[in-house]
């Protein structure tokens, strides 16, 4: 299945990495390689980035790491789907690699500039609410359009899992993801919960709120990275970036919710 039909597909700023993903998938989607496999250089990817910054050393090459990490998070799920292979693993695999890597990350820059706990905990706080309000539109966009349907928008309701999914993997990943993201989830679901009961969400609407998503987050890391200003790093994505994910939820509900109910 795919994320979604091509009518209800928009400018995503964070999916920067999908059209190089599908030509690689279109190569390996025969092989025995696995979807996890990729999840899995994503994680060695942005983990060897995080050490690279902390030792302040070969900027190109971790900024190119981190965007790397996001072209393997694109080609875990691009050829999952390509196989017609949805895999709740997969997804909340995925999701606990994001939050490893990123935490690394952030750790690294924290270490390097002798930065507060208070201030990591801060970045590493609202740094992911920020990609879950990406996350909780998109999700709902797919839903409401036809797409894939492997994210929900309550992870804890999911009963069953598919038939190839392994069971212990499951178990682990879920629960791992519960902890690090249900609260996330909730938080931004009560933000906006009336956007749940829209016809659909606007593509417009989407291409503004894929500012806030993960690959373009890292996209902004990588460049400042490579410019040397990796300092600026906590100023905007605690303030700055703060600040613009409270005015797209205003916007929607301000903006775009009788343009999402006439839909």
């Amino acid at each position: 299945m795919n994320k979604l039909p091509d009518k209800e597909k928009f400018f995503d700023f964070s999916d920067y990495s999908r059209p190089f993903s599908k030509i690689l998938v279109n190569r390996i989607k025969d092989s025995k390689i696995s979807p996890l496999h990729f999840t899995t250089f994503s994680l060695i990817s942005g983990l060897f980035a995080a050490l690279l910054i902390y030792l302040n050393k070969y900027n190109f090459l971790s900024a190119l790491l981190i965007l790397a990490k996001s072209f393997f998070d694109a080609v875990d799920g691009e050829l999952a789907r390509a196989r017609n292979r949805p895999s709740y693993v997969g997804r909340f695999y995925d999701s606990v690699v994001d939050f490893f890597v990123n935490v690394a990350v952030f750790l690294s820059l924290t270490l390097r500039f002798n930065e507060s706990l208070l201030k990591f905990l801060l970045i590493v706080l609202l740094f992911h609410l920020q990609g879950s309000i990406y996350n909780y539109y998109y999700v709902l966009k797919r839903h409401k359009a036809g797409g894939d349907t492997t994210s929900h928008i309550n992870e804890k309701k999911i009963t069953s899992i598919y038939p190839y999914d392994n069971p212990f993997w499951f178990n682990v990943f879920h629960k791992l993801y519960l902890w690090i993201y249900s609260w996330q989830d909730e938080i931004v679901y009560r933000l906006d919960k009336s956007a749940e009961n829209l016809s659909n969400i606007p593509n417009s609407f989407m291409t503004l709120v894929s500012l806030l998503g993960l690959g373009t987050q890292l996209l902004i890391i990588s460049f400042l990275i490579i410019m040397h200003q990796e300092k600026l790093i906590f100023p905007i994505f605690i303030y700055y970036y703060s600040i613009f994910s409270v005015l797209v939820i205003l916007f929607r509900k301000i903006i775009w919710k009788s343009a999402s109910e006439s839909m």
